[in-house]
């Protein structure tokens, strides 16, 4: 992986987990979010997927099924309405505050490969937590079109 690359693109993990931390402090008390707060979660939900999807881009590929439950993780969060996020942002900052100690370099990221499990076991709490039952493997374009349906009624 090519120096500038990979600089820039831990630089950009960086300032994605600081907004993330962020985020997560502005949620920590909510139960029954407002308008306002289920934007927050949303973006929220949305810059976790774009950390871990591009770490999986990035030539990570232990990430990838990871990326694909983030990814249905911000679907979701998009459309959630009337549920209660606590255990959701309590298990996205410990999940982000786990990933906010090995983004520093190469060495770091592939150290977070081994821990993998535990990330993706807070993943899997905060799916079932927003009612999520099944990871896709999307394969065709009717799988994409079954995900995009989500966001009709929004």
């Amino acid at each position: 992986m090519e120096n500038e690359t990979l600089r820039v693109f831990l630089q950009e993990a960086q300032d994605l987990l600081r907004d993330l931390k962020g985020l997560c402090a502005s949620l920590r008390n909510v139960d029954i979010p407002t308008n306002d707060e289920y934007a927050s979660l949303n973006e929220l939900t949305n810059k976790l997927n774009r950390l871990i999807g591009g770490t999986a881009s990035m030539g990570f590929s232990m990430f990838t099924p990871l990326a694909r439950k983030t990814s249905l993780l911000a679907a979701r969060s998009a459309v959630s309405r009337s549920t209660s996020i606590r255990e959701v942002v309590l298990n996205l900052n410990a999940l982000i505050s786990v990933c906010s100690m090995y983004y520093g370099s190469l060495e770091d990221i592939q150290e977070l490969e081994l821990r993998l499990a535990d990330v993706e076991k807070r993943i899997d709490v905060c799916m079932q937590l927003l009612e999520i039952t099944t990871t896709l493997d999307i394969k065709d374009q009717k799988d994409v079109d079954d995900i995009m349906s989500l966001f009709r009624d929004v």
